[in-house]
């Protein structure tokens, strides 16, 4: 079903432009002779709104607002109807297309599925709160559940951007020394006739290579990075790797694994507390961690649950998860509260993640300005040290 923004005069003769929701758009001229409209206009802007990924702080918004209006007893339709006029143009937009899917016949939790912009998990919450009466208690859960993940993907962000920033004013005081301060050392070695070392002709040579093309080497970085931002994000096969790599680099394993746990066992206790089959949950809930390498893991111990083993120790098989985590699962299925326990875990593991955090970003600062220091000290010593040449020179 797509939708439609159609240019239209009434039966009144006056210009209008509306958007509908159909089949296709051979239903068109069914629906104007219904309504009787003339159509002037046509333009799909359904791929608009597929194109406009939903934020997680959006979410959040949404259900909030959807758990506090079913609860006050608003009907779904209404409720819908109230949330458009409050929303921004592309939430407004998408959920334009919800509420004609639900005119149309579509339950709710089809309703959103159509829109091809929610997934698997929050379609899953939607259905089993739909099946049980209870959509507003989901609603609450996953507004909840969206503003955690909205401040976990802040804290992931911290991690990122910061040696990031270290990295680029490392470059940029490299870069600076190389074309504004080794050019004057060689003019020195140069009108005193002093051969320098093959060190500092290299960096000698490298620099007048950066002052000459200099414009070839800021083109190339920026198609390549580019490039390597595309491949990332199109190529399965290279994000597999990547995702295989953090497994394997010491730090960044560690953190890697919280992160996993974190999303993953606060995923697994709102579907498993919502009713759904233990199996279905824990495979949604490897879909949202958006590790291909985990989930792959995961699967592992999909299959032997279905065998009729035990949770804790399937997920063991995976090899992803930290010992406690697996020992604390253990526990609760032993003793039955395995909701709850679910829930113990996600509170204990968002803490140990922001430790890790923090204690990560202090790690670096230290290393990148020891690094940094090294380098600019090296650079410097190979350019004196043969200026003592040019001194006994002369």
């Amino acid at each position: 079903m797509d939708l439609y923004k159609c240019v239209v005069y009434d039966k009144n003769k006056k210009r209008r432009t509306i958007k509908i929701n159909l089949e296709s758009k051979n239903h068109i001229n069914e629906y104007a002779r219904e309504n009787d409209i003339k159509i002037v206009k046509i333009k799909n802007i359904s791929r608009k709104i597929t194109r406009e990924k939903i934020k997680d702080k959006e979410l959040k918004i949404i259900c909030k607002e959807m758990s506090i209006l079913l609860e006050s007893g608003c009907e779904i339709t209404k409720l819908l109807t109230i949330l458009k006029k409050e929303s921004s143009k592309k939430i407004s937009r998408l959920i334009y297309q919800i509420h004609n899917q639900i005119k149309n016949g579509n339950s709710i939790s089809e309703s959103f599925s159509n829109t091809k912009l929610f997934s698997d998990f929050f379609i899953s919450m939607i259905r089993a709160g739909e099946m049980s009466g209870s959509l507003d208690i989901v609603m609450d859960s996953l507004a909840n559940y969206y503003e955690k993940e909205d401040k976990l993907k802040s804290k992931v962000t911290t991690i990122l951007i910061y040696p990031i920033m270290l990295l680029i004013v490392s470059i940029a005081v490299t870069t600076f020394i190389m074309v504004a301060i080794i050019p004057n050392f060689a003019m020195v070695f140069e009108n005193n006739s002093v051969t320098p070392p093959l060190l500092t002709k290299i960096l000698i040579d490298i620099s007048v290579f950066i002052k000459d093309k200099y414009l070839y080497i800021i083109f190339g970085s920026v198609i390549l990075m580019v490039i390597l931002f595309y491949l990332i994000k199109t190529n399965q096969n290279l994000k597999y790797k990547i995702n295989t790599i953090k497994f394997k680099i010491p730090v960044i394993k560690n953190i890697t694994k919280l992160i996993i746990t974190t999303k993953f066992s606060r995923a697994l206790y709102i579907l498993n507390s919502s009713g759904i089959q233990i199996i279905s949950a824990i495979d949604v809930a490897a879909n949202v961690v958006d590790n291909e390498y985990a989930y792959e893991h995961i699967n592992i111990a999909i299959e032997y649950i279905k065998r009729g083993n035990p949770i804790g120790q399937s997920l063991e098989l995976a090899n992803i998860f930290p010992k406690l985590f697996i020992s604390m699962v253990n526990i609760g299925e032993e003793s039955g509260k395995l909701d709850s326990t679910l829930n113990t875990i996600n509170k204990f593991y968002e803490n140990e993640l922001e430790a890790k955090i923090q204690k990560f970003t202090s790690m670096i600062e230290p290393f990148v300005i020891v690094f940094l220091g090294i380098l600019i000290g090296a650079l410097i010593i190979s350019m004196v040290a043969p200026m003592f040449d040019v001194v006994n020179a002369i």
